[in-house]
């Protein structure tokens, strides 16, 4: 083979698997902008997101609509834009003051109306014209609407209210990222309870340099900047801004990743990320985009979004949706005979984290608990939130029903820790709470018999039905009749009291038609005869659970005595318990592990 002929090769080869790269990216990571959110909510140590800055603008014009659709193509998860006003008060996405370099016009855009702006065309990156046309931003947020991609507005800040009746108007609010650069009593003072309804994201500034503030207005102490918005907003995320590797904006990072916050670095010039730019990262992406990355960066944003994924691929940085648990779980669950024992926690990991709260089901996620017991209550207005009381007055700051408030002003409290301390969290929505469950754990929902044909279609739109567990103690006629619709779609788990002079008749009752796939059994004496009957019932199929909860549930082999001696819990393996739910997770799981009873 002559030279000319291996060139040839080696660049089809090159091409072959570029495309293929390419095409694995294409929409292959999120299927719904709330999937992408969770995933800045919860960052995980396999998966780099890309935000695209200002849209794929080598392949169209910056800040068109085409820009960001390739985006979605690529599997980029945010794309920023720029947002400029016009004479007329119409919002427009455009980054310059002026139009000169962007489009056929020239001048400000502030001096032009939307009507004179839609007669220019959008130049693209060689300065040609192009058949593209300046969105508005109501354009841009139909264009986008429901697809699995975020927009970040920047500039938008000086035009906010405007925004978000865009926004609203066109019902794509949670769709966006709102940045700033002043400290949070500033902020709420501009902007008050504007700065709560929108996903926002601070912008950490070293002290020695800001592009958006004079040298008096500059940051002294990130730390402490950074920490106020953690205590009083819990922000999505936090974009940080190091202009060399020595900066104290690390210390500020060290802070965030703490809380479990997502960090976002721009790559796209040098100082605002200690010189590992796009424009070297291309030559050696190790030295650059892996040393961002090992630095603390979850989000990047960057010039070069195809080049990035590609590289991130390479890496095994792409795995949003590729180590799904709920197949192992759902494997265990069925599977009766299993030698393992699952663990479920009671309202989630409240010791650690208030109950029922976002931050308690991902501490359970964290430490492998296979399911989370989780209570929905409805609003006044019909909204599904997590709340095991009918008030607020235990767990929140707030009093009264919850089914006397509208979700709206339930996302004013706050939730309470076990010592009734106040804390940053929020009383979730049953949709949020599922969306960050999906993929990683099984879910049993309390208190939602009643109304579950809502949580039904909540768990049908987050894609999570089956990791779905609820419970009733109904017999198997009331079941069929009241809930027979959804025993095909989610698993029905009956509730048996043993000390109950129709137990057994009710066990057999079960067992004799379709074999549910587990039984719960609230055990008061651990000397009632039915107990030998659990390797039986295990034997033809059903999973046995027993709470760990309190004495009462199992004999007296509660967590609070396995506490002062975890053999307490040998009670019940030796009575052939397969699913346990806790209020002490993390030691039940401690105790398993040891004796191989749990991955």
């Amino acid at each position: 083979m002559n030279q000319t002929h291996k060139i040839i090769v080696s660049l089809c080869c090159f091409l072959l698997f570029s495309i293929n790269i390419s095409s694995q990216n294409s929409r292959g990571y999120f299927q719904s902008y709330q999937d992408i959110i969770e995933m800045i909510d919860n960052p995980s140590d396999d998966h780099v997101m890309v935000v695209a800055h200002r849209g794929d603008w080598r392949n169209a014009p910056e800040n068109s609509i085409k820009a960001v659709l390739n985006c979605i193509e690529m599997g980029v998860e945010i794309v920023e834009i720029d947002i400029r006003i016009t004479k007329d008060n119409q919002l427009v996405v455009i980054h310059d003051l002026t139009l000169d370099r962007t489009t056929t016009g020239t001048g400000k855009v502030k001096d032009k109306t939307l009507e004179e702006i839609k007669e220019l065309s959008l130049k693209n990156g060689a300065n040609g014209i192009t058949a593209h046309k300046v969105p508005t931003l109501k354009e841009m947020m139909l264009a986008v609407k429901d697809k699995s991609i975020l927009l970040n507005l920047d500039k938008a800040w000086e035009y906010l209210p405007q925004t978000v009746s865009i926004l609203k108007e066109t019902e794509t609010l949670k769709q966006c990222i709102f940045k700033g650069n002043d400290p949070y009593e500033v902020m709420i003072e501009k902007h008050g309870n504007l700065l709560k309804q929108v996903n926002y994201m601070p912008m950490v500034w070293p002290p020695d340099y800001n592009i958006y503030k004079a040298e008096d207005e500059l940051i002294k102490d990130p730390v402490k900047y950074t920490n106020d918005y953690i205590e009083q907003l819990n922000p999505l995320a936090f974009e940080v801004i190091y202009s060399d590797e020595e900066s104290s904006i690390f210390d500020a990072i060290s802070k965030i990743k703490e809380h479990k916050i997502s960090v976002w670095v721009n790559t796209l010039w040098g100082k605002l990320c200690a010189f590992h730019q796009d424009d070297v990262a291309v030559e050696n992406p190790d030295k650059h985009y892996g040393w961002v990355i090992d630095h603390g960066a979850n989000i990047i944003q960057t010039d070069r979004p195809q080049f990035l994924i590609n590289y991130l691929k390479s890496k095994n940085l792409r795995n949003a949706n590729s180590k799904s648990k709920i197949p192992l779980l759902i494997g265990n669950l069925e599977d009766s005979t299993n030698k393992e024992i699952m663990v479920v926690a009671h309202r989630g990991d409240w010791r650690n984290a208030p109950e029922n709260s976002l931050q308690a089901i991902k501490s359970c996620i964290d430490m492998g608990v296979d399911m989370v017991e989780i209570d929905v209550r409805e609003t006044k207005d019909g909204k599904l939130v997590l709340m095991h009381d009918e008030t607020l007055d235990r767990t929140t700051n707030g009093q009264g029903l919850v089914s006397n408030w509208t979700l709206d002003s339930l996302k004013t409290l706050h939730l309470l820790d076990g010592l009734g301390v106040k804390t940053p969290n929020k009383i979730p929505t049953l949709e949020e709470a599922l969306r960050l469950c999906k993929g990683k754990i099984l879910v049993n929902l309390d208190k939602s018999y009643s109304i579950f044909d809502k949580c039904f279609e909540i768990a049908k739109k987050t894609e999570t039905l089956n990791q779905i567990v609820i419970k009733g103690n109904k017999t198997k006629k009331e079941v069929e009749a009241e809930f027979g619709q959804f025993l095909d779609e989610v698993y029905f788990m009956p509730i048996v009291k043993l000390n109950n002079p129709n137990a057994e008749h009710i066990i057999e009752e079960y067992l004799e038609s379709e074999v549910p796939i587990a039984f719960e059994f609230t055990v008061p004496q651990d000397t009632i005869s039915l107990i030998k009957k659990f390797k039986d019932i295990r034997d033809k199929g059903a999973g046995v659970w027993v709470n760990s909860l309190w004495p009462q549930h199992n004999g007296g082999h509660d967590d609070e005595k396995a506490l002062l001696n975890p053999e307490i819990y040998n009670w019940f393996i030796d009575a052939n318990v397969d699913m346990i739910q806790t209020d002490r997770p993390a030691l039940l799981l401690q105790y398993l592990r040891a004796r191989g009873l749990h991955q």
